[in-house]
């Protein structure tokens, strides 16, 4: 048997793998729903008009500080509505359109779960690392960048952003209407964000206090225990998940 015969061969497996696994079925299927509704369409289309705008505009350090404003600020907001939809808007049909077909209803949750990270963390990376990427080939980019120190603060408020988007999950399986699961998740939004963008106040696990010590960061000089935050935002998706549990396997579906 040729290479061709045997990649063909193991591409047929590994689809057939696929398809027989449910929660990478789903999980595929919910990235797809979210890739292709109208509001991620335009936020993308948003993100990278302003991403280049700022880096061929500022042509420096501060295009990235101002394009992490702009994710902090609204990409936790399209996160927020995304996710706080996901099970609340499908309620209704739940049974006979998923829990019907032999799928568990933690498969069902993780699905959700995992899809809106996955979304929200591949815009977040791809305009991210395009917009450092050009900065750094046209050497935007000072020559005594720590690029330890800025990966690390973007990795930070990507992890941040998964917490906007998992905590708009788990009130989404909490409330069975998606008007008190978004109102709820605004809530966290208003109280880590804009409460601390609109006031001299801080707060180091709000991901505002990340920005404004952002030169402090990339010295390495930001008086912090790093890991409290690292442990608050790391754990919080699996915190999420399991309320989600509890909850959703007392709902009469």
């Amino acid at each position: 048997m040729g290479f061709y015969e045997q990649f063909h061969v193991r591409l047929n497996t590994f689809k057939g793998y696929l398809e027989r696994n449910v929660s990478l079925t789903l999980v595929s299927h919910e990235i797809k729903l979210a890739f292709g509704s109208f509001l991620q369409k335009i936020w993308i289309a948003t993100i990278l008009f302003f991403g280049l705008l700022v880096t061929f505009g500022d042509r420096n350090l501060a295009s990235v500080s101002s394009l992490l404003v702009f994710f902090v600020f609204f990409g936790t907001i399209i996160a927020l509505i995304g996710s706080s939809s996901s099970i609340s808007g499908e309620i209704g049909g739940i049974a006979d359109s998923v829990l019907s077909k032999s799928v568990k209803r933690w498969e069902y949750l993780l699905s959700k779960f995992v899809s809106h990270t996955v979304v929200v963390l591949a815009v977040y990376f791809l305009v991210l690392v395009v917009m450092v990427g050009i900065l750094w080939n046209f050497k935007f980019l000072p020559d005594d960048l720590d690029y330890r120190n800025l990966f690390f603060i973007i990795g930070l408020l990507g992890l941040e952003l998964t917490f906007f988007s998992c905590i708009g999950v788990m009130f989404s399986s909490i409330f069975s209407k998606t008007i008190f699961s978004l109102l709820a998740s605004i809530v966290v939004w208003f109280i880590l964000i804009f409460v601390f963008v609109t006031t001299q106040w801080k707060f180091l696990y709000s991901p505002v206090e990340v920005l404004n010590n952002f030169a402090l960061i990339l010295e390495g000089t930001w008086d912090v225990d790093y890991w409290k935050i690292l442990l608050v935002y790391g754990s919080s998706p699996f915190v999420f998940f399991g309320i989600s549990l509890l909850v959703f396997y007392q709902k009469d579906l």
